[in-house]
């Protein structure tokens, strides 16, 4: 069985568009948010649910499009009915349903609500030891700044965001620095770590080199395959029972654009409010990544 690649990253790292291209690749599947480590079994996932019913979007929308062959209402239907029948199972075990169903291609996840999950990275380990990981960084203003953007809109469009903290120490340090402590106890050529201003900036040669260390094809036709995030099952709405499941502004537009690396500090107060400012640890790490 072949062990997933997971991207991990806070929430608005790129990790839609990156999850969107690398998951095109000839070898490779791009699940969309699945969510599924955030419990030890499937009857603990109700929990997040229950406060982000959007959580089980992009996991009904894996299961029907990979068990069924579709993303119909009645396959979503079909698909939480055999949801509900694995409450006992472990994620895990879930996990490599989806594995099984992809082969031989490799899944790629991306989704960041690992990042404030205490446990699930070990819950990913403890089911794929031998998994990789890329660690996808985005300056922390940048980070920042469009996550309270994207709250708001959730907000506006009737959604649930309340209890969203907007400290930076919060969105950005703490993830990151969990994501750190993680990646030391596993072998180092199993992770990898990109900026991904980078990446958007220069994407075929950095997913060339993606490629080289996940030990897959780097030919010309497997990357041109890659700059297309707008071929993947969920670059789009899924239908009105599972609507949601990925970025929203990825889903809008999924295509690749033109990227260029914004002008962006560490210095000074935040846009949305001018009494939080970068904490020195926080900018100690950011620095670490190449940020300043």
């Amino acid at each position: 069985m072949t062990a997933p690649l997971f991207i991990l990253a806070p929430p608005r790292s790129f990790t839609s568009i990156v999850c969107g291209m690398v998951g095109q690749h000839p070898e490779l599947y791009g699940l969309p948010e699945v969510n599924l480590f955030g419990g030890d079994t499937v009857r603990h996932l109700s929990r997040w649910y229950f406060v982000r019913p959007r959580f089980q979007h992009g996991l009904l929308r894996a299961i029907a499009e990979l068990g069924l062959g579709g993303q119909s209402e009645e396959d979503v239907n079909a698909a939480k009915q055999w949801l509900r029948e694995q409450a006992n199972r472990s994620t895990g075990d879930v996990y490599k349903d989806l594995v099984e169903w992809a082969a031989p291609r490799r899944l790629v996840d991306k989704s960041p609500m690992y990042v404030y999950e205490p446990d699930a990275f070990e819950r990913a380990k403890e089911a794929f030891p031998d998994a990789r990981y890329l660690h996808l960084t985005r300056h922390p203003r940048s980070t920042c700044e469009s996550l309270v953007k994207l709250m708001a809109d959730i907000k506006d469009q009737g959604g649930r965001s309340g209890g969203f903290d907007a400290n930076p120490d919060s969105v950005w340090r703490d993830p990151h620095v969990q994501i750190m402590e993680f990646l030391e106890g596993i072998p180092a050529p199993n992770h990898l770590r990109v900026k991904g201003e980078d990446l958007m900036a220069d994407p075929r040669n950095y997913l060339r080199q993606i490629c080289e260390w996940l030990e897959i094809r780097q030919d010309d036709e497997a990357i041109e395959a890659m700059m297309h995030p707008e071929n993947s099952p969920y670059a789009c709405e899924g239908p009105p029972n599972a609507k949601f499941g990925n970025d929203p502004s990825f889903m809008e537009k999924p295509a690749l654009r033109e990227y260029r690396v914004p002008d962006v500090s560490l210095e000074g107060p935040l846009d949305y409010d001018a009494n939080l400012y970068f904490s020195d640890t926080l900018r100690h790490y950011a620095n670490m990544f190449g940020y300043s």
